[in-house]
């Protein structure tokens, strides 16, 4: 099985969109640009890099579509798409995979698109209108209550969680994330810091949203992620909070989810609130 991703990438008002296509001169078609997932690579973080590899843009991604599969040779391919917008205005090199990279309007696209595949994800990339997503990150592998000496509310990372914490700065990444949130307690802060560092932003910690506050005061929960909420609808950018597991149940419950498993450690929730479907993008850890 071969694992791979890629994005239907738009621009422009309504009505007057635009798809990013490529021309591969190896196959002589026009195509959206995607790729293979890289070992140990999300595949969001996959269609980023395709991306930019194959057309020179930065893009940040929105939501996912539906997933296309189809047989290569003796194996079967799947690939993940999604929609996305430009990140920057800049443009870099592109690799020799394409010699041609252009901007068609909506219409062309759907109209002369080399694959029936690629028309039919163009389609549903276009028909729905675009929300911004929130996301909800259990904090990654912490060392274990039973051998930590010292406050709970200390307790540090293992090496495994200090890695996941540094794959999980690229997820959100390939997302633009620009405001982040936190328990006030050390290994929820640090599952975020790697991407805190990595863009030059202040995680905000909200000691409401902590193990110890949330059992004592569980209404303070409530009160917190209604002021995420709304900073999450006020900010350009997606918001980022991260928690405890036996407090995510509050935390999803503002928003009316009800998570279908509990999340693992370093496990990302991406919700969509406002978009009034109820969708929830469950991305499990790595490492």
């Amino acid at each position: 099985m071969i694992n791979a991703s890629g994005a239907v990438v738009v621009r422009g008002d309504r009505d007057h969109r635009e798809v990013l296509v490529v021309h591969r001169p190896s196959y002589k078609d026009w195509s959206l640009p995607k790729g293979k997932m890289l070992s140990d690579e999300y595949l969001a973080v996959t269609a980023v890099r395709e991306v930019r590899e194959e057309t020179g843009h930065h893009i940040r991604l929105l939501r996912p579509l539906t997933t296309a599969r189809y047989p290569i040779n003796s194996h079967v391919k799947i690939v993940q798409w999604w929609v996305a917008e430009l990140a920057s205005d800049d443009v870099l090199d592109h690799d020799d995979e394409t010699d041609l990279v252009e901007w068609w309007p909506a219409a062309k696209a759907i109209r002369e698109l080399s694959y029936a595949d690629d028309v039919k994800t163009t389609v549903e990339a276009l028909r729905r209108p675009e929300h911004k997503p929130l996301f909800i990150v259990r904090h990654t592998k912490a060392m274990s209550r039973k051998k930590w000496q010292g406050d709970d509310a200390d307790r540090r990372l293992t090496e495994r969680g200090r890695r996941q914490a540094k794959a999980l700065a690229n997820l959100l990444a390939a997302f633009g994330v620009g405001e982040l949130a936190s328990s006030d307690s050390t290994r929820c802060m640090a599952t975020l810091s790697p991407y805190a560092a990595k863009i030059g932003a202040e995680i905000k910690g909200y000691p409401a949203l902590s193990e110890e506050s949330a059992e004592r005061h569980p209404k303070r929960v409530t009160k917190a992620m209604a002021e995420l909420a709304k900073r999450s609808r006020d900010a350009a950018t997606p918001l980022a909070v991260c928690g405890h597991r036996p407090v995510l149940p509050a935390m999803f419950n503002y928003f009316n989810v009800v998570p279908d498993h509990v999340l693992r450690p370093g496990e990302v929730a991406i919700l969509y609130p406002g978009a009034g479907d109820g969708q929830t993008l469950y991305i499990p850890p790595k490492l």
